[in-house]
């Protein structure tokens, strides 16, 4: 009798845990305000990337530099974001750059970048989309893409040879996450949409790299 009312005792406590392990997960879940996903993201020589390999944590942006909430991350967030916790090596950010409209000049100065990126020299470039983005629709911008693809072949090579491949690949992944606008950040299976304070930010991040021990 006494073996059996521990039996008992000890399967209501499991059950409790368990419950109460789930109340703490989702109590968790929804004070950051993330949401599971299945979709598999993987690195890529293009994708413009903060920090080391060998970091803790690595999450991937999909950044719409169109988007003023993502310029406002990469212009004023990334900066602390980097000292505190890229420097450090805990934390890789690796940015996927994103076009879904798909028009003409964006996707080329996305591939451009992709291709400068490559070579280490993507800054300029890359400031340029962050400060002025729409200068890419110009006329004077258009011109750089012909003299840049007329002056270097090994650059003209990449930006013509694969028809945006990249970030056409970058938009189907975004796609499939089903979320409606730019940034989004995935890490560890959690989707974050949205720009959050700093210190919320921080909060996340400071819960994913708990996560990954």
């Amino acid at each position: 009798m006494k073996r059996r009312l521990l039996v008992v005792l000890l399967a209501i406590l499991a059950c409790a845990a368990a419950v109460l392990y789930w109340w703490r997960s989702g109590s968790v879940q929804r004070q950051l305000k993330f949401r599971n996903t299945q979709v598999c993201i993987s690195d890529s020589d293009s994708d413009i990337s903060y920090g080391s390999d060998s970091a803790c944590l690595t999450i991937y942006m999909f950044v719409s530099y169109t988007c003023r909430h993502c310029r406002a991350f990469l212009n004023y967030d990334l900066p602390q974001i980097q000292k505190r916790y890229i420097d450090s090596g805990l934390v890789r950010l690796v940015l996927k750059p994103i076009d879904l409209a798909e028009n003409p000049d964006m996707m080329s100065a996305l591939q451009l970048a992709a291709c400068m990126n490559q070579n280490g020299n993507a800054d300029d470039l890359l400031e340029l989309l962050i400060t002025d983005p729409f200068a890419v629709y110009s006329d004077d911008f258009r011109q750089l893409i012909d003299d840049i693809i007329d002056a270097n072949p090994a650059m003209a090579e990449c930006l013509l040879a694969d028809d945006f491949s990249y970030v056409r690949e970058n938009n189907l992944l975004f796609s499939a996450t089903s979320s409606k606008g730019t940034p989004i950040f995935v890490t560890n299976g959690h989707l974050y949409a949205g720009r959050r304070n700093i210190d919320r930010f921080c909060e996340i991040i400071d819960f994913e790299l708990k996560e990954t021990n």
